[in-house]
């Protein structure tokens, strides 16, 4: 008898335990449950270990921190521009708060699932929806975005640079804050959402993504090829000016050396003429004679004339 009752005792709760009605509930390591009784919560279990509570049912989800891969969408994401992208990306998140969870999906964690990953895909539209392809692939941040909500939602933290300076937020983390904020009454935590892949869609669409950035690039080496072509000419036309400048204060100071030589000579030859004018004379009237009469010449003078003096006096002056 004392062996009945000794069963009843231990094996009725052991056996309603394992049954899931309490009052003993074994809790697992990474195990989160919302325990209830006729529709009444009675506990939210989230640490591992033995807990006390009598159940008629309980909601059981896992707690760790999990990964969820969206998958490449069907339909391409419009750019600003109106490019189509294929953008593949994954989510790491967490059940916050188990109680908010298990109302917010009565159907269990893969209805959570299904809605974050609905969620997910939204902002990620939402996001590069208001990018050109090129900002998409350099990573750049929409303007016009707001996120003061995010910020006090705490779903986006304050960064700093190592200098101390705060830095504006990466397309990730616009991306996760925003993603976030939609979830953040669902019991769901967002720790990341990354883009995993940008992908331009195979067929026509690539073509004509192809051609759009080759003439784009064209257009570009246009505009390159046009400053450089002003900067040369700007260039080559300070050159000239300098040349000119340059050429000119030669020619000056040429000029100048050239008078100052004239006057040289003059004063010397006036100092000569002053010591001996008749040898003055002579010299003078050879060079002449030098310069004037050569091969082939012919004058045509009188004999008595000036120029011929000493031609006909054999180097003495007339008297």
């Amino acid at each position: 008898m004392r062996w009945i009752l000794l069963l009843l005792v231990v094996g009725g709760p052991l056996a309603t335990s394992w049954m899931g009605f309490g009052p003993v509930i074994l809790n697992q390591e990474g195990q989160v449950r919302v325990v209830k009784l006729i529709g009444s919560v009675q506990a939210v279990i989230t640490e591992p270990g033995l807990s006390f509570a009598v159940a008629s049912e309980q909601a059981v989800f896992d707690g760790r921190w999990l990964l969820l891969s969206s998958g490449p969408e069907p339909k391409p994401i419009q750019t600003l521009d109106q490019e189509p992208l294929v953008v593949d990306n994954f989510t790491i998140w967490r059940i916050k708060d188990p109680l908010r969870f298990s109302e917010s999906f009565p159907k269990g964690q893969a209805e959570g699932e299904r809605q974050l990953n609905q969620q997910v895909k939204s902002r990620v539209r939402e996001v590069i929806g208001r990018l050109r392809l090129s900002q998409v692939l350099a990573r750049d941040i929409p303007e016009g975005l707001d996120l003061g909500a995010a910020k006090q939602a705490g779903c986006l933290p304050t960064r700093t640079d190592e200098e101390g300076n705060e830095r504006g937020p990466t397309l990730t983390e616009v991306i996760t804050a925003r993603t976030c904020e939609s979830v953040q009454n669902l019991g769901i935590e967002i720790a990341e959402v990354r883009i995993n892949r940008t992908e331009i869609p195979v067929g026509d669409p690539e073509a004509k993504v192809y051609d759009r950035m080759k003439s784009e690039r064209e257009e570009l080496a246009k505009k390159y090829r046009a400053e450089g072509e002003e900067l040369a000419r700007k260039i080559r036309a300070a050159a000239d000016r300098d040349a000119e400048i340059t050429i000119e204060r030669a020619r000056s100071e040429a000029t100048k050396v050239r008078g100052e030589g004239d006057a040289g000579a003059a004063a010397v030859f006036a100092d000569a003429f002053s010591k001996d004018p008749e040898f003055y004379e002579f010299v003078r009237s050879l060079e002449a004679y030098r310069k004037t009469l050569g091969d082939g010449t012919t004058l045509v003078l009188p004999p008595d004339h000036p120029f011929l003096e000493y031609m006909q006096s054999g180097g003495a002056p007339r008297p």
